[in-house]
């Protein structure tokens, strides 16, 4: 959840914990020894998919490509000036909602599944970072009414709710973790941000502690950015290109060290539907919160 502006502003809750971070680097090499990290093969993943007859009766196959088995998302030199309108919805929790808290970030899962089965309805496809990546820089050709889903905070409602909705309708998602806090309670653990990899989905980075980039000395920046960066590849064992700001806050500085990070995509939470190659670290998205219905969200997309 994210925390209020004025608890953000103190500057000492603000300064990221260099041990904490520590013990997520030593615990990812751990469990990438122990256990082997990377994207799963083709053949895999040919298998995890839910069978035809799984399908609901009234579901047309949606069509996805696959990814390469490490797509490396770095813009070539001198590429054209180009726009594409893909919307990007952007989620925080998918579980009941209680009458405590920001209730704005927590979508029902009744509500969640309506709203995907409204999508696939509505003609929408869901695309990968790749897929983006390719039509901003290469002019690759996008499926009819392309859609990035986002999911941020990385709770284990990514694993418990969503991931098996999405596998459901065969969509996909961006789902971006912070790297500082795969050891507490309710977030993903390193194994289960690796099942979002092995289940097709994009990994993102969203810092180590989620906090104001903007308050951080040059140091503790680089520690949320290129430190969360580190630990996040050797949890997945291969490169992360895609960031996203916590609170949707940036300035220069901020964006500087993201691109020194090594991300070539970073996503705010200012509202648009129009990604480009002239702002690629400060990608818009849409706010899906818990008012939000399924017919609203199609009509929010004004049929992009």
């Amino acid at each position: 959840m994210r925390a209020s502006l004025a608890h953000l502003t103190r500057r000492t809750s603000a300064r990221p914990a260099a041990p904490a971070l520590l013990s997520a680097v030593l615990l990812a090499a751990a469990l990438i020894a122990g256990c082997g990290g990377g994207r799963r093969t083709a053949s895999t993943q040919a298998a995890a998919k839910p069978s035809a007859t799984a399908r609901p009766a009234a579901m047309t196959t949606t069509p996805t490509a696959s990814a390469p088995a490490t797509p490396a998302l770095i813009p070539p030199p001198g590429a054209p000036a180009r726009e594409v309108r893909v919307p990007v919805l952007t989620y925080h929790r998918v579980a009941p909602v209680s009458a405590v808290g920001q209730l704005d970030l927590k979508v029902d899962p009744a509500n969640f599944a309506a709203e995907l089965a409204a999508l696939h309805a509505g003609g929408y496809h869901t695309i990968h970072q790749w897929q983006l990546f390719d039509a901003l820089y290469k002019g690759a050709p996008l499926p009819a009414k392309p859609i990035v889903i986002s999911v941020d905070d990385g709770y284990v409602d990514d694993v418990r709710t969503i991931l098996p909705d999405l596998e459901r309708w065969h969509m996909v998602a961006t789902f971006f973790v912070i790297t500082g806090r795969m050891t507490e309670p309710g977030f993903l653990s390193a194994g289960q941000i690796r099942e979002l990899d092995r289940a097709g989905m994009d990994v993102g980075d969203h810092t180590a502690h989620h906090v104001d980039l903007r308050l951080l000395t040059p140091s503790e920046l680089a520690t949320e950015t290129a430190g969360s960066r580190r630990v996040l590849e050797a949890v997945l064992g291969h490169p992360v290109y895609y960031f996203a700001y916590p609170f949707g806050t940036y300035n220069g500085e901020v964006v500087s060290a993201v691109h020194a990070a090594g991300f070539t995509v970073a996503y705010t939470t200012a509202g648009g539907i129009t990604e480009s190659t002239t702002s690629p670290l400060t990608m818009p998205r849409i706010h899906v919160g818990r008012s939000e219905t399924p017919s609203g969200l199609i009509s929010l997309l004004g049929g992009a």
